[in-house]
Parts: C-alpha cells; structure tokens; sequence
C-alpha cells in the first residue's frame, strides 16, 4: 500500500489494516510505534495508539510540517505475537500558483 504523496500542512492518513484469508480481524493495541523524519531522527512523543475505524481497520493522524522522506513503523498485537508494518511516505513542498514574471523597461 502507498500513502501520500503529501504536501506542507496536510493532514497526513495513516491507514492499518489487518486481514485473515481477506476478512478484517480486530488486534490489540494497534498503534504507530515510531515516525522516523526526513533528518533520520525519531518523532518525539510515540508511541501514539491508533483510533479504531472499525475491526481491522485503523488510523493515525498528524499535520505535516516537515519537507521530505518519512518512515512510519506500526505495529500490533495478535495473540500473543507483535505484528508490524513499515510504511514510507513523503511530504513535498506546496505547489504554488503558476507565475509568469515579466520585466519592463521603465
């Protein structure tokens, strides 16, 4: 699964969605467990818990406020195992309005 691409001050989606045999099963803690920034750093503050769509399905939400490659560790339990996701994303600088600046001679 791809995320984004995203730009400066959008609200990055984090899905998760676990499945078995192609139905969506519930787990345990689901949460984003380290958000890697684009300097190779860790994001202070996680982990953070994911909020419940519905079973199987999952979400983390954050601005961002950062130009350039993230990485987005996610994991869960099921049963008595730790699952985990790895999901790199990017946030690009806005597209701004297209511009043509022309110079005259006064």
């Amino acid at each position: 699964m791809t995320i984004g691409p995203y730009q400066l001050s959008d609200t990055v989606r984090i899905p998760l969605e676990v499945t078995l045999n192609g139905i969506p099963i519930a787990v345990t803690n689901p949460r984003l467990q380290q958000l890697v920034l684009p300097d190779g750093t860790s994001a202070s503050g996680f982990p953070q818990t994911m909020t419940r769509l519905k079973d199987g399905t999952y979400m983390y939400e954050f601005v961002a406020t950062i130009v350039g490659n993230y990485i987005a560790i996610i994991q869960a339990e099921l049963g008595s195992n730790t699952i985990e996701q790895i999901e790199p994303f990017v946030v690009g600088k806005p597209f701004g309005f297209p511009r043509i600046e022309v110079a005259t001679d006064d």
